[in-house]
C-alpha cells in the first residue's frame, strides 16, 4: 500500500498506512545521546513495519533530532509558551513562600510539567493514536497522565536502573512530588520495559504482570567495521560527560599510571556538562595531549575496532551501550564489578577487567595498569568479546517490540 499523507495537528502532515503510534519523549532537539539514539531507530523501525509513527517531543530549542528519521515520520515539538490557566495559578502560588509546602510542590510541578501535560493531552484527544510509547521518566509520567485522561494506551520504558530513576532525588525532578507521581502513575501503563530482567523486580508486586525486558541491541553499522590485528595504544571512553559516568575519576587514575606507560593515550567522546570540569582536571593534573577531549563523534566503530582497551567508569548503566559496542569490536572493557547494566554482559577475566570501587583511585589505576602491561591477556578478552553481545541484535529487538505492540493493541504478534 501507498502511505496516506494527511492534514495533522498544528498543520504539519502525517504519513503512514498502519495503526497510528506516537513516540514521547522530553528532549531531543539536537541530543546525541544513547536514549536518543534509541527513540529515533525505534521510530524508524516501527515505519519500515508499516506503522504510522509520529515522534513527539518538548524541547525549547528548535533543532532537528540528532539522528536520522525516516521522511514518513512525522517530528511534532510540543513546546510552546502560551500559559494555561492551570500555569497560571501555578505562579501565583510559587510568589507566594509562606503557603503550606504541598502547595508549593504542586504549583513547581505544575511550572515544569503542566503545560507538556496539557499539550500531550489535547494531541491524545485530538489524533486518538492507537498506542503511545514513552522513554524516560521525564516524559513517562507525563504521557501515563495523558494517557489515563484521554483513554490512551501507553507504554512507558524505562532505560536505566529503577531504583536510581524512582528514588534519587538527584535524577529528574528533584522534586519529592514527582517522584511520588513517577511511580504512581506506573499503575496506569498498559506496560512496563525494562532492559534487564531483575530489573523488573524491583517493581511494586502489582505491576509485576506488565513487566517486558527487551534489551537494547548493537546497530548493524558496526558490522562494518573490521577489528584491527594490531592495536593502537590508545584507550578509549565514550558516553556523555555528566557526573554519572564519573569520568573525572578516569582523569585522575589516568594521572596515577601514564608517567609509566608514555606511548599509550587516552580519548574520550562524548558532550555534556562536565566538558569544562574534565579540561580543568586535565589540564590541572598537567595531562597535556596523553588525555584528549574528542567531542562528539557519531560513528564511533573505527574507533573502537582499532583501540586497545575500553575503559568505563560509569556509577551506573541502564545498559552500556558504548562498552557492548566495543566488546563487539573486540576491545576488552575496564569497569566497577558493582555497576548495574553493565555487569550483565561483561564479565571479570572473560571480556574484561571489575575494578572494585572502593579503591577509588588507585583501584582504576591498577585496571588499566595491568591491561596495558599484558599484551596475552588483552588479546585473550578480546577474543571472547563479539560472543559475550551476540544476544543483542537488532531483529530480536523489533521481534520483542512488535510482540509486545501486537500484544498491547491486540494485533497479532
Amino acid at each position: 500500500m501507498r502511505p496516506v499523507e494527511e492534514k495533522g495537528m498544528f498543520g504539519l502532515r502525517k504519513f503512514g498506512t498502519g495503526r497510528h503510534i506516537v513516540i514521547v519523549i522530553r528532549f531531543l532537539a539536537g541530543r546525541s545521546g544513547g536514549a536518543e539514539r534509541i527513540y529515533c531507530e525505534l521510530a524508524n523501525m516501527l515505519t519500515d513495519e508499516g506503522y504510522r509513527i509520529t515522534c513527539l517531543h518538548f524541547d525549547e530549542k528548535s533543532e532537528r533530532p540528532f539522528y536520522a528519521v525516516s521522511p514518513k515520520i512525522e517530528v511534532i515539538n510540543l513546546y510552546g509558551k502560551t500559559k494555561t490557566k492551570v500555569h497560571r495559578r501555578a505562579e501565583a502560588i510559587s510568589r507566594f513562600k509562606f503557603l503550606p509546602k504541598s502547595w508549593q510542590g504542586e504549583a513547581s510541578w505544575d511550572l515544569k510539567h503542566g503545560f507538556f501535560l496539557s499539550q500531550l493531552e489535547d494531541y491524545f484527544r485530538y489524533n486518538r493514536p492507537d498506542l503511545a510509547i514513552s522513554l524516560l521518566p521525564s516524559a513517562n509520567t507525563v504521557a501515563l497522565i495523558a494517557g489515563q485522561r484521554t483513554n490512551t494506551k501507553v507504554i512507558a520504558t524505562n532505560h536505566n536502573v529503577p531504583k536510581e530513576d524512582y528514588e534519587s532525588p538527584k535524577r529528574w525532578d528533584p522534586n519529592p512530588l514527582d517522584r511520588k507521581r513517577r511511580l504512581k502513575a506506573l499503575d496506569s501503563a498498559a506496560a512496563i520495559h525494562v532492559l534487564f530482567e531483575d530489573f523488573g523486580h524491583w517493581f511494586p508486586p502489582h505491576l509485576q504482570d506488565r513487566i517486558v525486558t527487551i534489551p537494547n541491541y548493537i546497530s548493524p553499522e558496526f558490522s562494518s567495521h573490521v577489528p584491527a590485528t594490531k592495536r593502537e595504544k590508545v584507550i578509549v571512553a565514550a558516553g556523555r560527560l555528566a557526573a554519572v559516568k564519573n569520568y573525572i575519576q578516569l582523569v585522575r587514575s589516568w594521572r596515577e599510571v601514564a608517567a609509566d606507560f608514555p606511548d599509550w593515550r587516552v580519548h574520550l567522546f562524548g558532550t555534556g556538562p562536565q566538558r569544562h570540569d574534565l579540561r580543568r582536571e586535565v589540564d590541572a593534573l598537567e595531562l597535556g595531549e596523553s588525555f584528549k577531549l574528542m567531542g562528539h563523534r557519531g560513528d564511533l566503530g573505527e574507533e573502537y575496532a582499532k583501540s586497545s582497551i575500553f575503559c568505563h567508569p560509569a556509577h551506573h548503566e541502564g545498559f552500556g551501550l558504548a562498552p557492548a559496542e566495543a566488546l563487539y569490536l573486540k576491545t576488552p572493557v575496564i569497569f566497577y564489578e558493582d555497576c548495574p547494566g553493565l555487569s550483565h554482559f561483561v564479565k571479570d577475566g572473560y571480556n574484561g577487567v571489575a575494578v572494585r570501587r572502593r579503591r577509588g583511585v588507585d583501584g582504576l589505576a591498577e585496571g588499566l595498569r595491568k591491561l596495558m602491561a599484558n599484551d596475552e591477556l588483552r588479546q585473550m578478552l578480546a577474543e571472547n568479546g563479539p560472543k559475550s553481545v551476540s544476544d543483542f541484535t537488532m531483529d530480536r529487538y523489533r521481534d520483542r517490540w512488535i510482540a509486545l505492540i501486537g500484544k498491547v493493541i491486540g494485533e497479532a504478534a
